[in-house]
């Protein structure tokens, strides 16, 4: 997912997790070689079945100002 450079995990879960009923297995936010942040992060979700309604859920929404692409 696109997000906000500075985005919190918890950001990242409160956003998720009311489309991922069986809960969040992990959230990996990339960052470059001197740890910053690249903007973007990987949400697992423990039911497979989740992942499309949190795609279309999350696809489009903003994070503060910066809209979000699933």
């Amino acid at each position: 997912m696109n997000m906000p450079y500075d985005a919190t995990l918890k950001e990242i879960e409160n956003l998720v997790s009311p489309h991922a009923p069986d809960g969040i297995e992990d959230i990996q936010v990339a960052r470059d070689k001197n740890g910053l942040a690249r903007g973007y992060a990987f949400v697992f979700v423990k039911n497979p079945n989740d992942v499309k309604k949190v795609i279309e859920y999350v696809d489009g929404r903003h994070i503060r100002n910066r809209q979000i692409r699933a």
